[in-house]
């Protein structure tokens, strides 16, 4: 009985290898014919156990895709019912925060009561909850940068509260901690109420970082070219996910959307895309940091300028340029010759807000436009209430 066996096991064997034989040859006929993936990543450091082994997917909604398009815009304004939230600017130019009360009425936005709650600072990074206005602070004269929240309400005494005091970037909101990067440009995090600041990525800089869950990290990685890296948290799993100098990218479901610059230094890119589970359902969770993996990249045939946004069905470009998600491929731009003429600033369900600068690249109007009726008209840009 022991030789039966043992030969049928040498059969098995052979039929094993025989198949997995074919299977290569018929993987490098199809490469030679051109059907093929664009090897872009390479793991770096780590091993990963996603949910303990188990395929993690992405699925980004139309509120956290536009969430993540202002994040990659600065942040630069917010709204909550009737009040929006963001920087006007005097006569001179220089920006004021404010708490503004507005109506969209048949000719567009009218901003009805504006309050200045400080006027010697560039906010940007804005973060809403519990009653409370966060957002990265940049002094004028001094030019350090700080954490702080004031009262979120109109007409409430404007009394800011400094919570974090050093040099600091790229702040966002997860799970009610606040996440931001410090002098080091290592990524942090902290309670709402300030202090208590933990290490969330301390052996690298990232930049852009942005959490995809509580444990995927997207970041720029600067080290790398500028690449688009993705990594593991509890383990520290990273790897490359899009090579070159990668300016933007904002997620749409399980896609990530991003503008890749053509040239080392320019801004003239192209817009691109991948689709993270792609990734996470083949993954090998025993994968070793010499491990490689391949994501298809698709490509824009156009070039455009270097940030967009995305809201529901349509993406906005520089110069007020708007494009349906199926023509993603045809948008196009040249706001790296010509400067920006203009700029999408914040995108909500029912409105965008966009700026519009001179040929010095001041900003000269600010414009609203209204998606559903593709209607477009001006706030009143330099007033004081």
């Amino acid at each position: 009985m022991k030789n039966v066996n043992a030969e049928v096991f040498c059969y098995h064997r052979r039929s094993w290898l025989i198949l997995l034989a074919v299977l290569a040859f018929i993987a490098m006929l199809l490469t030679a014919c051109g059907v093929k993936k664009v090897q872009v990543s390479a793991v770096t450091s780590g091993e990963v156990r996603l949910s303990g082994g188990k395929p993690v997917e992405i699925a980004f909604s139309e509120e956290e895709t536009r969430e993540m398009s202002n994040y990659m815009l600065e942040g630069r304004f917010l709204h909550s019912g009737k009040t929006l939230y963001g920087s006007r600017h005097d006569e001179s130019g220089d920006p004021y925060l404010c708490r503004m009360k507005y109506s969209a009425v048949e000719k567009g936005m009218y901003i009805r009561e504006t309050e200045a709650v400080d006027t010697k600072a560039d906010a940007k990074y804005l973060v809403l909850d519990s009653g409370y206005l966060f957002y990265l602070r940049e002094d004028r004269l001094t030019g350090d940068s700080s954490i702080v929240r004031i009262p979120a309400a109109m007409n409430s005494e404007a009394q800011l509260e400094t919570l974090y005091s050093q040099p600091c970037d790229f702040l966002f909101r997860r799970s009610g901690q606040l996440y931001f990067t410090d002098a080091s440009n290592h990524l942090c995090s902290m309670p709402l109420t300030g202090g208590d600041t933990q290490p969330v990525v301390s052996d690298k800089k990232v930049y852009y970082p942005y959490l995809l869950n509580e444990d995927l990290l997207l970041y720029q990685d600067d080290a790398d070219g500028e690449s688009l890296h993705m990594r593991y948290l509890p383990t520290g799993f990273d790897l490359r996910i899009a090579s070159g100098r990668v300016l933007c990218y904002v997620v749409k479901g399980s896609e990530v959307w991003f503008l890749r610059s053509e040239e080392p230094g320019s801004e003239k890119c192209r817009l691109c895309r991948i689709d993270l589970n792609e990734f996470l359902h083949g993954f090998d969770p025993t994968a070793r940091p010499n491990a490689s993996f391949q994501f298809t990249v698709e490509e824009s045939e156009k070039s455009m300028g270097p940030l967009f946004s995305i809201n529901g069905g349509h993406i906005n470009a520089s110069n007020y340029q708007t494009a349906d998600i199926s023509d993603w491929r045809l948008l196009s731009d040249n706001a790296w010759e010509k400067g920006y003429l203009a700029a999408c600033q914040y995108v909500s369900e029912n409105f965008e807000i966009f700026y519009d600068y001179n040929e010095e690249g001041l900003i000269k109007d600010m414009l609203f436009y209204e998606p559903s009726v593709k209607r477009k008209s001006y706030i009143e840009l330099y007033k004081y209430s």
